[in-house]
Parts: C-alpha cells; structure tokens; sequence
C-alpha cells in the first residue's frame, strides 16, 4: 500500500485479503489513485493517469502563452517554453517514463505544438514539417530527453551523488564476458517492474560504451551521452 500522510488515504496496491484499514487511530479511505508529491499513482502502477494529467496541465500553460506571446518574437516564445511548459512534461520522469507507444506519442504532441506555437505555423500540415520546425528550434524529442535522465540518475546514483546506496539496486555483471562497466539485468516477468527505472535503466545503461560510462564527474558524463547519437542509444 501507498499512504498519503496528509489525507489519511491509502492506495491499495497490495494483494492481502486483510489490507491494513487503520493507521494510529485513523480510518483509512481506500482510493484507486492519488497525487502525491506531484506524482499520480494509481492502484495497478500504471502511469496513464498521471501522463493525462501531465498533458492537460502543459496543453492550458501552452494555451495561456499563445494568448499572452502570440506576437512576441520566436526566441521568446521558445524560451517561454522550455523554461515553463518542458520542465513540468519531465517532472519525475525517471519514474513514470512511458513505454507504451500512445502515451510517448501524446507527449510529444504538446511539444509538437509548442513548436508550431514559437514559428506561428498552424496552416501547413505537410509530412515532415513538424519535424523541419523541431529540427530549427534544436529540440530532442521527449523520449529521449527521459532517457537522458534516468542514465543521468543511474549515474549519480553509480557514483554516491544521490542519497541512495547503489549496493542495493544495481549488481556488477562479470567483468569477463559483459564488461566492467555493465550491471547484472534483474529479471522481470510483468511490464509493471520490467519498465520500471531500475530494470529499464540497466538495459539502457549496458548499451552505453564503456568511455560514456565511466566519466570521471557528471558534467563530462552528460557531454559524452549529449554526443551519443539517438540510433546509437537505441537498442533492441
């Protein structure tokens, strides 16, 4: 179970026939879901939820700025975005970063707009020019960007930048056969912890050269993945 400290609710995540009802004199409200430090978690672990309520919020921001920056230059408006729209579409991403090809194409959406937004093109629909505006603005897709961060957090966590002990979550694989550099892949049956952060992320992780991942300090490891090209970061 999840419980929300403030509220006196809990989300039942749990398979007991007896989940736990009261907590220090309190009766506990059973919900299906429910936001806790910004982060929509719902009953099964699944992410929808919380990504629909992402997209709502960047679609009004990106709605009040067409309103308030429709006739501001093109610099503006894409800083206006970066600095206001993107960084709640990556809020805890390492978290919640979808697998599911609807959900990424729904984010990126709000990012494609946003990129019509800042050029004012709204008329032409042809192939590819979406694509052409995202490519003059220099925007790396959402995808990728999420990637970014969980090897980014994978990293620190690597290395003790983070209050978390990587003895606990990440096993060296052998050194012989897999490289220094490479973790022991957990095993995963269900999607719920197979793209969850640390079995997605080991994945990922094992796939960077071993030049990438062993950068002496986080700056020059966010420089070398930056140089990484996006068909060298994916993989099978």
């Amino acid at each position: 179970m999840c419980f929300h400290p403030e509220k006196c609710i809990v989300i039942r995540i749990s398979n007991k026939r007896r989940p736990l009802q009261t907590l220090h004199e309190h009766r506990l409200e059973v919900v299906d879901r429910e936001k806790y430090l910004g982060i929509t978690i719902s009953h099964d672990l699944q992410w929808a939820n919380h990504i629909s309520n992402t997209i709502g919020k960047a679609t009004r921001s990106l709605g009040f700025l067409r309103h308030n920056l429709g006739r501001c230059k093109p610099s503006v408006k894409a800083n206006a975005y970066c600095t206001l729209i993107r960084p709640s579409l990556e809020y805890a991403s390492s978290v919640w970063d979808p697998h599911q090809t609807t959900l990424t194409k729904d984010l990126e959406q709000v990012q494609c707009r946003a990129a019509r937004f800042v050029h004012n093109e709204y008329r032409d629909t042809s192939p590819g020019c979406v694509t052409t505006l995202l490519n003059n603005l220099g925007w790396e897709n959402l995808e990728l960007r999420r990637m970014k961060h969980r090897l980014t957090l994978c990293y620190k966590i690597q290395n003790q930048l983070v209050d978390i002990n990587p003895v606990n979550h990440l096993t060296p694989g052998d050194s012989r056969t897999r490289g220094g550099h490479r973790y022991r892949q957990p095993r995963a049956s269900g999607d719920v912890y197979k793209f969850s952060f640390y079995p997605r992320t080991v994945r990922d992780w094992n796939h960077l050269p071993e030049s990438v991942t062993a950068a002496p300090n986080l700056e020059e490891f966010r420089t070398l993945l930056d140089s990484l090209s996006w068909t060298l970061l994916q993989h099978p």
